[in-house]
């Protein structure tokens, strides 16, 4: 367990410099990192007042007296950058008295030091010589006095600069979570592929994070609703409450998105003890906060070009004007079909989302190709829920508390980690395992699949089409799925989305698109609707069949699915009889999902970079 040494310690932005000498790759690991973490990036050189440029561009080596106003202005940009995000600057910091002047930024500031012989950046410097304008003239004896300067941090990450970018940046990713600890940003980091946290462990760490964070008379908790029963956190919901509440005026806002309210029997099953008085209600149309936008440039950067609209950041007001000393994000993380990964930072800005955040994040993955964004940690709308807790919710008190779920050998859901901070360590933490845990690769691709949706956790195909995002990558072209679905009884868990996705239906990408550029279409402001509708359709590449408990074959058909009667899908394939995995019955072989709300299932080609 890491117990950090400052109790109680605020948020801190981190200020991450990435040195090295002149062509060691500090610039393209930087701005790789800043993706990953959702950090402003900045280029030392591109602060060089004229008079060194002058003297670069000149072949003339700056000296002592030119850097140090450099350094300075660049430590007030960090000071600035630093009081609204975290920061990645590239930086050549070659010198100790250097490193000293960019750390008057008053922000913690953690050094990776790109090493690389000189004989290989000399090799790079001379293909990249006559397009970068700070390449020296005669760089050779540049390069040769910047290894003389060179003074290796004794502190920070050092790492080797011949590996790729992608490499660079994950060892980056994970040394920042132990950096997030030291500072007391990461309250706790317990699990593996093997562990087994239970209630009396959860109890200990939970107990542990709140005696670092200290007194909280106020404390909002905001887990997740009833489609995330299997999440574990209702009873790390339950337990907080039991907990806080003795000396603490405590609220419970479950984070519904766009999700139905819960009824007071899902609450008493999922928060037992926790008195109905003590909810509040999330409404992603009305009493919202608006705390800034992503603009257009930056959607279309982090798009690749496929979207150009500014995304606002809209979040329920309790949360900014609530008056809480503490708000506590619970929730699972596992693999998701819009953001990756679920939870972390969507569970504030989607879970308790407004129309417009929620709306243009769910377009933006759905375009962006859910099969390259299901299970991989950094995704387009990721980027941009991070960009979104670093510049505008960092004055909120936010402590993340993660699970990730998993089966033991008895067919058990049992809790693999529990992550517990303030920053983004917790994530890539728990990220990482849920990759190893949630993951199901298939040995080979399946041409026939039956998925079971839980009556009591699926109503919708909203939420039911989980069977649709989670098998998908698994499928064999011209594959079959079959989605029984006893609870089932309507399309949207909003009216205005369900009538949506009876108009439009599951037409596939090319069709939605069309619909949402057709004049007079009611898509455009329903976007998130929009991207279901891509969500749970084949493409065309596979059959869906859904055996629905309360929509009619008429209904169901109107959508673009084909239909099978609910009762006769149970008695050609009793799940109480079946197994997790590979079946064979009545001489049919078939795959069986019995809840595919619990991770992914993929070939392994389909994630070749893990």
């Amino acid at each position: 367990m890491t117990v950090p040494p400052q109790i109680g310690a605020r948020r801190s932005h981190l200020v991450i410099v990435v040195m090295g000498v002149t062509g060691c790759g500090k610039s393209s690991m930087g701005m790789s990192l800043a993706r990953e973490i959702g950090a402003s990036f900045l280029d030392a050189d591109d602060f060089h007042p004229p008079a060194n440029r002058e003297k670069l561009r000149s072949g003339v080596a700056l000296d002592d007296g030119d850097r140090r106003p450099w350094l300075l202005a660049l430590a007030e940009k960090l000071y600035e950058e630093g009081k609204r995000q975290r920061v990645v600057l590239a930086c050549s910091a070659l010198k100790e008295k250097y490193r000293t002047l960019l750390q008057t930024c008053g922000h913690p500031v953690l050094f990776v030091h790109l090493k690389i012989d000189q004989q290989i950046v000399h090799d790079r410097l001379t293909i990249r010589a006559k397009e970068h304008e700070l390449i020296l003239k005669d760089f050779t004896g540049i390069l040769s006095g910047q290894y003389r300067d060179l003074e290796p941090p004794k502190s920070g990450l050092s790492l080797d600069g011949t590996k790729s970018v992608e490499e660079l940046t994950k060892q980056t990713v994970d040394s920042l979570a132990d950096e997030e600890a030291r500072l007391g940003m990461e309250y706790f980091s317990e699990g593996s592929p093997d562990m087994e946290v239970d209630t009396d462990r959860a109890s200990e760490l939970i107990d542990c994070m709140l005696e670092q964070i200290g007194d909280a008379k106020r404390v909002l908790l905001i887990p997740p609703d009833f489609t995330r029963l299997h999440s574990g956190a209702g009873e790390l919901t339950t337990m907080l409450y039991r907990k806080l509440s003795p000396t603490s005026e405590v609220h419970v806002l479950p984070a519904l998105g766009t999700h139905a309210p819960m009824t007071t029997e899902q609450r008493e099953a999922m928060y037992p003890g926790i008195p109905s008085e003590a909810f509040l209600i999330h409404n992603w149309r009305e009493g919202l906060s608006r705390l800034g936008e992503i603009s257009s440039e930056e959607i279309q950067e982090i798009s690749g070009g496929k979207l150009d609209y500014p995304i606002a950041c809209e979040i329920n007001k309790l949360l900014v004007e609530g008056g809480y000393d503490r708000i506590f994000s619970i929730g699972q993380l596992v693999p998701h079909e819009v953001i990756g990964i679920a939870n972390h930072a969507k569970n504030i800005f989607v879970g308790t989302g407004g129309r417009d955040t929620i709306n243009r994040s769910h377009f933006l993955g759905a375009v962006c190709g859910m099969e390259s964004i299901m299970g991989r940690m950094s995704t387009p709308v990721r980027e941009v829920l991070m960009r979104m807790s670093e510049r505008f919710a960092h004055d909120l008190p936010i402590t993340y508390l993660l699970t990730v779920r998993g089966q033991n050998d008895d067919g058990n859901l049992v809790t693999r980690g529990l992550y517990a901070g303030d920053g983004v360590g917790c994530y890539f933490r728990g990220a990482r395992l849920s990759q190893q845990v949630n993951l199901t690769f298939v040995d080979e691709p399946i041409d026939r699949c039956v998925v079971y949706l839980e009556p009591g956790e699926f109503h919708s195909t909203w939420v039911g089409d989980k069977a649709v995002y989670r098998t998908r990558c698994a499928l064999a072209k011209d594959a079959d799925l079959l989605v029984i679905g006893p609870g089932v009884s309507t399309f949207g868990e909003d009216t205005k989305i369900d009538t949506l996705i009876r108009k439009y239906g599951y037409c596939g990408t090319e069709k939605t698109l069309e619909a949402v550029n057709a004049e007079g279409s009611e898509l455009p402001e329903n976007l998130s609707a929009a991207a279901h509708l891509i969500h749970g359709s084949s493409e065309g590449r596979f059959r869906i069949t859904f055996a629905p408990g309360g929509l009619t074959k008429e209904e169901i058909e109107s959508v673009g699915y084909s239909y099978m009667n609910p009762a006769d899908a149970l008695k050609k394939y009793p799940v109480e009889q079946l197994a997790d995995g590979w079946n064979e019955r009545d001489g049919e072989r078939f795959y069986f999902v019995r809840n595919p709300g619990l991770g992914l299932w993929t070939q392994r080609d389909q994630f070749d970079s893990f």
